[in-house]
C-alpha cells in the first residue's frame, strides 16, 4: 500500500495560516505548488480586484504588490529555519495590465542569512505573459 504525498499545507503548516488571514482570503490567494526556498501562488480574477471602469480595465496595482509580498512571504516560510518573518521593502516594476485574468506569482529565495533573505517574484497572467517582477527583502528568524 502506498502512502499518500503530503499536501503543502502539511509539509508547510504555516502556509495554511498564511492563507487564511483575513487580508489574503478577500483577495483569495491560494499556494499552488512549493518546495523549500519557492512558491506559486494564485490570485483569482474577481470584479473588486480592478480599477474603476468596468471589467476590462486592469487589475489594481495594490492587489499585485499583495500578491507578489504574499508569495514571498510563502517562499520564506518554507525554509525549515523560518520560525518569523517581516517585509523590509519591496520594488516593483509593472510592465504589464492584467486584464480579465487569474494571476500566478513565482516567487523564489534568492539568498538567504541568518536574519534577510532577499526573493524575486514573477506575476504573470493565466496565458503566460509578464504583468510584474519585484525583488522582496524579508527579515528572517
Amino acid at each position: 500500500m502506498s502512502r499518500a504525498m503530503p499536501t503543502i499545507h502539511e509539509r508547510y503548516p504555516a502556509i495554511a495560516s498564511l492563507e487564511a488571514s483575513p487580508f489574503s482570503a478577500l483577495l483569495g490567494l491560494k499556494v499552488e505548488s512549493a518546495e523549500i526556498g519557492v512558491a506559486v501562488v494564485r490570485m483569482p480574477f474577481a470584479a473588486r480586484l480592478l480599477n474603476d471602469g468596468g471589467l476590462d480595465v486592469p487589475i489594481h496595482g495594490g492587489a499585485i504588490a499583495s500578491l507578489a509580498d504574499f508569495a514571498a512571504c510563502a517562499a520564506v516560510w518554507t525554509r525549515p529555519e523560518t520560525s518569523r518573518s517581516a517585509t523590509i521593502a519591496m520594488t516593483i516594476n509593472y510592465t504589464g495590465p492584467g486584464i480579465r485574468s487569474d494571476l500566478i506569482a513565482h516567487a523564489r529565495v534568492r539568498r538567504a542569512g541568518r536574519r534577510v533573505a532577499s526573493l524575486t517574484v514573477e506575476v504573470r497572467d493565466a496565458a503566460g505573459a509578464l504583468i510584474a517582477d519585484a525583488l522582496v527583502t524579508y527579515k528572517v528568524a
